[in-house]
C-alpha cells in the first residue's frame, strides 16, 4: 500500500492544535490497503476476480478508481461488496472488499496496474499484480498425466539470503480439480537445520486459489506460514515438510475447503504428502568491524530513554533501550554501553513483545539498565552509536543514541556512617619464657613446606577455573542464562509470594508465570519471550522430561493464563501453587 496524497479538514486541524498533535503526511495508517487476484495464471477465455480490500481501523472508504488494463477485460464497473468484522485477542478488525470480474482476452505475460482508493480523506494505492495467461490449445496435454494428483510444496521468499535475514516459508497444498480435501494435519518433527525458524499466526482458513502447471489447472491453498532466519551462511537445505491429509473425489465445487471438518461419505482416503527439501544460498555479513553491530538484520528503530525524574543517591535509575521494527528480534544481541564512574550497573533486565501477524516477525525488545549513584553529581552517559544490517539496503545502518545528562541529589533518608579512628592501649606481655631444642626433623615431614607446594597450585587451578568460567558467562549468553535460571526463578518466586501478601493475586500469578516459562527458557536456550504454553511443552517433551512433571507444568501454566477470568484466588491458594513450581523447578533442575 502506497499513500500518494493527504487531503486535511478545517474541522479536524482546530482539534489537532488543541490536542497538541502533529500532522505528518509519512505517518503509518492503522489500516492497510491490498489488491489480490482469485489466479495469477488462467488460460485465455477464461475469468478471474480483482478484489480491493481494506482492512483495519478506518471510518470512511470511497470506491476504488480502476486503470486501464492490458490483455485483461474488466465485465461490469459496479463491483460487489462484502464486509467481515473478527475479534482476536480482545482487538476488533474489520475488512471491506471490492470485487470486480475480470476475463483474459490475449495470451502472455500482463500486469494489472496500481489500483486507487480514498480512505478516511486520504488517497492510496495498491502494488501492481503480474498476470499469465496461457493458450489453453497449446497446453501440452502430455504433462497432465505427469503430474500427481496433490503434491506439497514449500516456497520460500528469497532463495539468496543474507545471514540473519527474514524469510518467508509458505507450505502450500496443490490438488487437481475434482478432489475435494476435508482436513488436514501436521506430521510432527520438522527441523529447519541451519535456521531459527518461527511459526507464524494464521487464524483464517486456507484460502483456495488457482493456478495452470504444465498445462494443468491445480487448485492451490497456503496451509501453513513460518519465519525463518538462517543462523550460518552457505548452501543450506531446508528439510521436507510433512501433511496428512483427508481427501475424496468428487465434482467440481466452487469451495473444496467449504466442507472442512464436514462428511464426505465414502470415497475419502487418507494420504501422506511431503515437500521437496529447499536449497538456500545463505551470504554472509559485510565486514562489521567499523560499526557497533547488536546482531539484528531487518529495519529497526532504536531508542534510549532514562526512566527516572529526580533521582537521588542510592535510588535505582532505569535507563531503557528499546529496538523496534521488523526481523530477527528474538537474536538481537543487548547494546554495551559505557558508565560513567560512580555509577553500580546491575544485572539488566530483558523484555520482548513479538508480533507473528502480516505474513512476518515484528515488534520489540527492551533492555533495561539498572544502575545506582553512590554520590551526589551530574552525570552523563556517553552518546552511543549502534548499527543493524538492512538487507533491502545492503547495507549496516547506524542509529544514533544522543548523550543523555542526569542530575543526582543528595538523599536526606539515606543514612551516614562515619568511621573515627579508634586508639587501643597496647602493652608487652611479660612473664617466663622457656627455651627448648629439640632434634632437627626430616625435611618431608615438615607440613609447612607441603602447604607452600600445594596451596600456590590449588590457587592457580581455581583463579584458572574461575576465569574459564567468568568469560564464558561474559561471552555465552546461553550458558549464562542457564547458570542464572535457579536463581532468576528462586526471586520471581519470592515476588509471587510478595504481591499476594499485599493481595495483588494478578501480579502474583504473573510473577509465578515468569518463573517458570523463565526456567525453562533459560535452561533449553529458547527464545526469553514470546512463547505459547504449548510451545513450552512441546520443548519438555523434546528432552525427555517425565510426562507426569510436563503435565504440571502445562497445568500450572494454564493456570497463571487463565487467573485474569478468576481474580479471587487466596493467598494460601497462590502458595500452593508456589510450592508446586518449586517442585517442579527442582525436578526440572536434575533432567535439563
Amino acid at each position: 500500500m502506497r499513500k500518494i496524497g493527504n487531503t486535511c479538514y478545517i474541522r479536524f486541524l482546530f482539534l489537532w492544535v488543541v490536542l497538541g498533535f502533529y500532522s505528518n503526511a509519512s505517518a503509518q495508517p492503522s489500516f492497510s490497503v491490498e489488491a489480490t487476484v482469485s489466479e495469477t495464471t488462467v488460460f485465455s477465455g477464461e475469468r478471474l476476480q480483482l478484489n480491493i480490500t481494506i482492512s483495519g481501523d478506518f471510518s470512511e472508504v470511497n470506491r476504488p478508481s480502476l486503470p486501464e488494463f492490458t490483455g485483461l477485460q474488466l465485465l461490469s464497473n459496479t463491483p460487489s461488496t462484502s464486509r467481515n468484522v473478527s475479534y482476536s485477542n480482545g482487538v476488533t478488525r474489520s475488512s471491506y472488499t471490492y470485487s470486480y470480474a475480470l476475463s483474459a482476452q490475449q495470451t502472455g505475460k500482463f500486469t494489472i496496474p496500481p489500483v486507487r482508493i480514498s480512505v478516511d480523506g486520504s488517497e492510496y494505492e495498491t502494488d501492481p499484480i503480474d498476470i499469465t495467461v496461457v493458450d489453453r490449445n497449446q497446453a501440452a496435454e502430455g504433462n497432465a498425466g505427469s503430474q500427481p494428483d496433490i503434491f506439497l510444496r514449500m516456497n520460500i521468499s528469497d532463495a539468496r539470503p543474507v545471514l540473519g535475514q527474514q524469510l518467508l516459508a509458505n507450505v502450500v497444498l496443490y490438488f487437481k480439480e475434482g478432489l475435494e480435501v476435508s482436513s488436514y494435519q501436521p506430521i510432527p518433527g520438522w527441523k529447519a537445520e541451519g535456521f531459527w525458524k518461527e511459526e507464524l499466526d494464521n487464524g483464517e482458513r486456507p484460502q483456495v486459489q488457482s493456478t495452470i502447471i504444465n498445462g494443468v489447472r491445480f487448485r492451490t491453498a497456503r496451509l501453513l506460514q513460518f519465519a525463518l532466519f538462517p543462523t550460518k551462511s552457505g548452501e543450506l537445505t531446508i528439510s521436507p515438510y510433512e501433511v496428512r491429509a483427508s481427501v475424496r473425489s468428487a465434482a467440481q465445487r466452487d469451495d473444496p475447503f467449504s466442507s472442512f471438518f464436514g462428511g464426505f461419505g465414502n470415497n475419502r482416503r487418507q494420504v501422506e504428502l511431503k515437500s521437496d527439501p529447499v536449497s538456500v544460498n545463505v551470504t554472509s555479513l559485510p565486514d562489521a568491524s567499523g560499526v557497533n553491530y547488536i546482531g539484528a538484520v531487518g529495519s529497526f528503530r532504536i531508542t534510549r530513554n532514562i526512566k527516572v525524574d529526580e533521582p537521588k543517591v542510592g535510588e535505582s535509575i532505569e535507563v531503557e533501550t528499546s529496538i523496534s521494527g521488523t526481523g530477527n528480534i528474538t537474536l538481537i544481541n543487548k547494546p554495551e554501553f559505557e558508565f560513567p564512574d560512580g555509577l553500580e550497573v546491575y544485572e539488566p533486565q530483558e523484555n520482548a513483545h513479538i508480533n507473528r501477524t502480516n505474513q512476518r516477525i515484528s515488534g520489540t525488545k527492551t533492555y533495561t539498565d539498572v544502575i545506582i549513584a553512590r554520590t551526589p553529581g551530574t552525570f552523563t552517559i556517553p552518546e552511543t552509536k549502534l548499527a543493524y544490517f538492512n538487507p533491502s539496503q545492503n547495507e549496516y545502518v547506524t542509529e544514533t543514541l544522543p548523550a543523555r545528562t542526569f542530575t543526582v541529589a543528595t538523599n536526606p533518608n539515606a543514612t551516614t556512617n562515619t568511621n573515627q579512628p579508634q586508639s587501643f592501649s597496647l602493652q608487652p606481655v611479660t612473664g617466663l619464657a622457656t627455651w627448648v631444642s629439640p632434634g632437627e626433623p626430616a625435611l618431608w615431614s615438615l607440613w609447612w613446606l607441603w602447604a607452600g607446594l600445594l596451596i600456590p597450585l590449588a590457587t592457580l587451578a581455581i583463579a584458572y577455573w574461575q576465569k574459564t568460567y567468568r568469560e564464558r558467562m561474559r561471552t555465552d549468553h546461553t550458558f549464562a542464562r542457564s547458570q542464572k535460571a535457579e536463581d532468576l526463578a528462586r526471586e520471581r518466586l519470592k515476588d509471587a509470594l510478595d504481591h499476594s501478601e499485599n493481595a495483588r493475586i494478578k501480579e502474583a500469578y504473573n510473577a509465578l508465570q515468569k518463573a517458570l516459562t523463565g526456567f525453562i527458557s533459560d535452561r533449553l536456550g529458547l527464545p526469553e519471550a514470546g512463547l505459547s504454553i504449548e510451545q513450552y511443552v512441546s520443548a519438555l517433551e523434546e528432552h525427555d522430561v517425565n510426562r507426569d512433571l510436563v503435565k504440571n507444568v502445562r497445568m500450572l501454566l494454564n493456570k497463571c493464563a487463565t487467573i485474569n477470568y478468576a481474580p479471587n484466588a487466596s493467598h494460601d491458594y497462590l502458595k500452593s501453587h508456589v510450592g508446586l513450581a518449586q517442585s517442579i523447578i527442582d525436578k526440572l533442575k536434575k533432567e535439563l
